[in-house]
């Protein structure tokens, strides 16, 4: 034994025995605990570093040595706690590279592996110095560095390396390099396995839309947390934040942007947690025994949005566990917490970093003081200890038992796993012992596995057997474990043929996949309907023949596994379906069951999907295959529909109306039961997802169904309002969709939308491109009512202010004038009245000229050259604030000139300032001159805009110490919110900002504060701007919210949605800054502000 800094050690390999020895108040660290961050009672958290030694954190690990690495733009850093007081005080820099910032990483001994710059590199650290060697060397070529690229890194059970990589990653067939890779053709993100000697890679789940980690649990069982898509938030296909039990050979369900497969789906793999919205990023799970029991296997997950740290107990997991998903982890007050990054240290401490997009970083270590000091465990046997190394995945720990199990050598772990004497959890451990590294048990030297030996060592086993060969497992072996009672042994199995390639010896496994696929469990039968899906066609049919005389759940199984032997429609799997969609509910034939048998018959139609030509509001309800293939079943599937439905479940009559959508049933008595799902007290959800099923229906609509799909379209907003739910862009656009196709059916619907109750509401806009011309006038009068009865609380939008700005009526105008006062249509509102200039707005056009947006400084700039010139100070200031600000590219030196050209006509000066393209530079002195002379002779005027300037930083905070922050009001505070014109770019289907929801607990006050004040401070990439101009002259200032090869649409700073076609696009350049207008806060007293923040901080979920 030897004493180290006061601890007791008996071995350099592994920490078990270490922490188990050590005295009681070995873990009391000096640091003291840190007051931001909440956690459970009895949990420590200090801060082990702060932005100094880490800052704007992307990825976090520990590595070989047990040291914290942290990494973000141009830098990877070892921190060091030297004097061992729980606070790290210096680092090491280990590399720069990544530069763009590594989005994952592992320490594989001493060399990093990690992602960014468009691949997963190696850095090598061959003498263990702390710094790589020398240049990376590119382990394996894929899209990384970006949000939706590759991220984490881990090294399985299997010794496997596995690569986390989202849906912008590019991963595509020639990722499946490996025979025995379970998946050929992927889809979305991907979770990739590669090999130790990295030469090729298998696909082995896909369907993600952006995970960023991943983690192992004990059992083996892999669990990834998935992102939302958050601008379907209130559409039917809108998913949350997931974490999945990710089934090899399985999607997770992202198909595309408008349709996301849901979790009780029969294909789709468990959902064990579900968040709301998010942005997903660390994952660990807990495998120390520093916690308290509860939290030990817990798979621990990191939300960057909402800031906070969920934990969770995965189902079937030994030990007593969580009942339910806890936040084990949030910001406390204003305290800003975006975590980024999770990981379990040598000692047992949770560690996790913070940052991202240009956030504050820092890194916090949690403890747990009573279990440390309270452990108490006897010396080990050298066996025992390898066995019960924490962590045994982690970088730290196979520094500390891969060289204590390779002295043993591989008998001792044989023996290990047929002696009763050892725990269940210690026999799986020595499986996978085998396997990594001994390349797999010889089941020679195990004697006979019966069903006396505990399942998990069963199960472990039959998952040893195909991992120790991919490709060519061994069937008879594998045929065994087939038939074995236990779910969790028969899913092992059946994971195991997955990655079966070239010829084998099917008929000794078939057996036991009947077992398998007629199991009581639904992931057991799920994994053997995909096992089913990888054989080939003669072992196919022969299965399918048997399984006839099995009960209905094998038969569903199978016939979901067979889809993939049929092209065009599965008749046999359809036929299943509806067999069971017609039975009576019993004990062998549920509601759940019949849930299955729907999407079964989905998948016999070819399952829904995209289509090219098909409006993206019918991604999830159209086939992909043809009308023409379907026509022939669409009677008979719509006629068993129509006999079943409704069913009182709502995911089973959810599910039936997609059927029905699929194949566009023509039933009558089917479009009017659909119809009455939609009344005063269905959900808006529900009404869309019923509105879109009926859509699909061809058939001409009488009076009263006409009168009840306008109600429930015109109802649609204020049951949103109602219920408090969030909509974001996607919204208008897929709405409109729909209501496109509606009107398709239905000629006479847009003027019962127009003649419903309520009519009127921003939202409604979308509805008048349908409106005959003749009714326009009579449409625009119900939005003049609409604002006449809501008075001050009508909810402007910029749609409505180009509505009512067409109009000649003088009132309407003057309504619109109006309007003006609220910041967030303010653009709009100069926009429609810059059309016709008249001198009543010339105050508001000048003011103008300090808009962000190049479009509202253009239509200014036009009003003003249109009205007769101008004296005043203010004006000329302005227009001078203008050339000052705008820079030198085509459509900015255009609007310089612009402006120049109207301080000549008001001040008879020139001073040599040079328009067109040889006045495309910075032209200094001409600048200069001008600023000279409007100063000198508006002295009086500049000296008040001077004053009137944005508050420096350092103004800010000084303002910011003096408010009394207790005093806010969040009621009062909303409507500071609302008439300020936040809602407008921060809530709603409409919003160009970032929703705020979370913002109080991610960022610090004053960093809320500061981004409000001075919005083009810190831009975050999705909000930066983008100006466009057309060969028409047009000039176009906005975000894109979607590009292709063939253009793009854009959404400027007044809410317009604009559609450009890639040929007509002369310029295009990005800005960064951001479209919140500057000023926000200008005027708002300091109580304002602490009600501003009192309701920012109720927006938590």
């Amino acid at each position: 034994m030897e004493i180290v800094n006061g601890w007791r050690a008996w071995s350099v390999f592994g920490m078990v025995w270490l922490v188990a020895s050590c005295p009681a108040d070995a873990f009391q660290d000096s640091t003291p605990p840190t007051t931001g961050v909440r956690v459970p009672d009895g949990f420590r958290v200090t801060m082990y570093a702060d932005d100094d030694l880490a800052s704007n954190i992307y990825s976090m690990t520990i590595d070989a040595a047990g040291r914290v690495v942290v990494a973000g733009p141009r830098y990877v850093r070892i921190l060091h706690d030297r004097d061992g007081d729980g606070r790290a005080e210096s680092f090491t820099a280990f590399s720069d590279r990544p530069a763009g910032g590594a989005q994952g990483m592992f320490f594989d001994g001493s060399d990093l592996l990690a992602t960014g710059d468009g691949a997963m590199w190696r850095l090598r650290d061959a003498d263990g110095n702390g710094r790589a060697d020398g240049p990376p060397e590119r382990i394996l070529k894929i899209r990384a560095g970006g949000e939706h690229d590759a991220h984490a890194i881990r090294r399985g059970p299997d010794g496997w390396f596995y690569l986390l990589a989202g849906n912008g990653a590019g991963v595509n067939a020639s990722y499946a390099s490996l025979g025995s890779s379970p998946i050929r053709t992927p889809s979305a993100g991907t979770l990739l396995r590669l090999p130790p000697s990295m030469t090729g890679s298998e696909i082995l789940v896909d369907g993600f839309r952006n995970a960023y980690d991943f983690a192992f649990d004990p059992a083996g069982d892999i669990f990834v947390y998935d992102s939302d898509g958050e601008r379907d938030v209130s559409l039917p296909w809108y998913r949350p934040t997931r974490v999945f039990h990710a089934l090899p050979a399985h999607g997770t369900g992202w198909l595309s942007r408008s349709w996301k497969r849901p979790g009780y789906f029969l294909d789709m793999p468990p959902v064990v947690g579900a968040f709301g919205r998010g942005s997903p990023t660390g994952v660990a799970c807990y495998r120390h025994i520093s916690f308290p029991r509860e939290f030990r296997g817990a798979v621990f997950a990191c939300d960057w949005t909402f800031g906070r740290v969920m934990a969770l107990t995965p189902p079937g997991a030994s030990g007593p566990g969580l009942e339910k998903p806890v936040e084990f982890m949030t910001g406390r007050g204003h305290f800003g917490f975006a975590p980024t990054d999770i990981a379990v240290a040598p000692d047992g401490a949770l560690f996790v970093s913070v940052g991202g997009r240009g956030t504050r970083g820092s890194v916090f270590r949690i403890t747990h003081p009573a279990t440390i000091t309270g452990s108490t465990v006897r010396r080990r046997s050298p066996i025992r200890r390898c066995l019960n190394t924490p962590q045994p995945l982690a970088s730290w720990s196979r520094r500390r038992w891969m060289p204590l199990a390779r002295k043993l050598g591989a008998a001792a772990f044989h023996k290990a796993v047929a002696d009763p004497d050892f725990s269940p959890a210690e026999r799986a451990r020595a499986v996978e012992i085998l396997v990594d590294p001994f390349g797999g048990p010889d089941f020679d030297r195990l004697g006979e596995v019966d069903a006396g030996w505990p399942a998990v060592v069963r199960a472990r086993l039959a998952w040893a057997v195909g991992r120790a060969e991919p490709g060519q497992p061994d069937a008879k072996r594998l045929g065994v474990f087939l038939q074995d009672a236990d779910p969790g042994v028969g899913r092992a199995a059946c994971e195991a043929v997955l990655g079966v390639a070239g010829k084998w010896d099917w008929s000794v496994v078939e057996p036991g996949l009947l077992v398998q696929l007629n199991s009581s469990d639904r992931r057991t039968r799920q994994v053997a309907a995909t096992a089913v899906a990888r054989m080939p066609k003669d072992a196919w049919r022969r299965i399918r023949a048997k399984v006839k005389r099995l009960p209905a759940r094998a038969r569903i199984a199978a016939a979901a596994g067979g889809r993939a032997h049929v092209k065009g429609v599965d008749r046999d799997g359809l036929a299943v379906a509806l067999e069971v969609l017609a039975a009576d509910t019993s004990a062998e034939v549920s509601l759940s069951l019949k849930r299955d048998a729907a999407r079964l018959g989905q998948l016999a139609l070819g399952d829904v999907g995209p289509s090219r030509g098909r409006a993206a509001v019918f991604d999830g309800y159209g086939a992909v295959l043809s009308p023409e293939m379907l026509s022939p079943v669409a009677g008979e599937v719509g006629r068993v529909i129509e006999t079943v439905f409704p069913t009182g479940n709502r995911e089973l009559d959810d599910e039936l109306a997609r059927l029905a959508a699929m194949v566009s049933a023509a039933e009558p008595r089917l479009l009017e039961k659909f119809l009455a799902r939609l009344d005063i007290q269905s959900h808006p959800v529900s009404d869309l997802h019923f509105l879109v099923t009926v859509a699909r229906i061809p058939l001409a609509r009488n009076e009263v169904q006409r009168k009840r799909t306008a109600r429930a379209l015109v109802g649609l907003q204020a049951k949103i309002d109602r219920k408090g739910l969030n909509q974001d862009s996607n919204w208008d656009d897929r709405v409109g969709e729909l209501y496109a196709a509606l009107c398709g059916h239905d000629a006479q619907l847009p003027r019962a939308v127009l003649d419903t109750p309520g009519f009127g509401l921003p939202s409604h806009v979308l509805f008048l491109g349908r409106i005959a011309q003749a009714d326009r006038p009579r449409a625009r009068a119900a939005f003049v009512a609409a604002i006449g009865k809501a008075g001050e609380d009508y909810p402007w939008s910029g749609e409505v202010v180009r509505l009512l700005g067409r109009s000649d009526d003088p009132a309407v105008r003057a309504l619109v004038r109006g309007a003006y006062e609220r910041v967030g249509v303010r653009g709009s509102v100069v926009l429609e009245l810059a059309r016709r200039a008249e001198p009543v707005d010339r105050k508001r056009f000048v003011e103008g000229l300090a808009s962000s947006s190049l479009e509202v400084v253009g239509a200014c700039l036009e009003a003003l050259r249109k009205l007769p010139g101008g004296t005043a100070a203010g004006e000329q200031l302005a227009l001078l604030g203008a050339v000052r600000r705008l820079g030198t590219a085509a459509t900015e030196h255009g609007l310089r000139s612009r402006a120049v050209a109207l301080l000549r006509r008001n001040t008879g000066r020139r001073f040599g300032f040079v328009s067109g393209k040889k006045g495309r530079v910075a032209q200094p002195k001409a600048v200069a001159a001008w600023t000279a002379f409007l100063e000198t002779a508006y002295p009086e005027e500049t000296r008040r805009r001077l004053g009137a300037a944005a508050a420096s930083l350092e103004g800010l905070k000084k303002r910011l110490a003096g408010v009394d922050w207790d005093s806010g009001d969040a009621s009062r505070g909303k409507a500071v919110f609302a008439k300020r014109g936040c809602v407008q770019c921060h809530q709603g289907r409409r919003a160009l900002g970032p929703d705020l929801a979370g913002s109080a607990g991610r960022f610090s006050r004053a960093d809320l504060f500061t981004a409000i004040v001075l919005p083009n401070r810190d831009v975050s990439p999705r909000y930066q701007t983008t100006v466009v101009q057309t060969d028409d002259g047009r000039v176009y200032n906005g975000l894109i919210v979607y590009q292709s090869v063939d253009g793009l649409t854009l959404r400027t700073g007044t809410n317009q949605t604009i559609r450009l076609e890639r040929e007509e696009i002369e310029y295009q350049a990005r800005r960064p800054e951001s479209l919140m207008a500057a000023g926000l806060l200008k005027g708002l007293d300091d109580g304002g502000y602490a009600d501003l923040y009192a309701y920012l901080k109720t927006l938590r979920k």
